[in-house]
């Protein structure tokens, strides 16, 4: 019995201290976080992208492949401008560039030439409310 208690309280006190830690990561990670769209903005850009996403006809596996390499890769677009990060806008720009060519290179293969075209659309359409958000300067390809 006392083995019992033993293991219950070690994994209590396990889980606590794991929590614990996980905490101070976040509140860390957050300190550096700077916003640059407003929920609401975020919000109706999100619906934007959702709405023309269904225009797209993704089947129901491909829909879930493609949501899941976007949340991997915005994620990472988020993180670009964190104030520990300390990029300069130009570095910033090419690193973002960067990863919007790695999210293409993973989810041109799951979708159809059209398909393709319309995530590039629609994305494209997202960097523009990045940049003017920035005040960078947009230039069409």
């Amino acid at each position: 019995m006392k083995t019992i208690k033993l293991i219950f309280i070690l994994i209590f006190v396990l889980t606590f201290s794991f929590a614990i830690g996980q905490s101070q990561k976040e509140l860390d990670r957050e300190k550096n976080k700077v916003e640059i769209l407003t929920v609401e903005e975020r919000a109706n850009l999100q619906m934007l992208f959702y709405n023309k996403m269904k225009k797209m006809k993704l089947t129901d596996e491909v829909e879930e492949e493609y949501y899941r390499y976007l949340l991997h890769y915005v994620y990472d677009m988020q993180r670009l401008n964190d104030k520990d990060k300390d990029y300069t806008d130009e570095e910033m720009k090419e690193e973002l560039g960067k990863l919007v060519t790695k999210m293409d290179t993973r989810i041109e293969p799951i979708l159809t030439e059209e398909q393709f075209k319309m995530h590039k659309k629609n994305w494209n359409d997202i960097m523009k409310v990045v940049y003017f958000k920035n005040g960078w300067k947009w230039n069409e390809e």
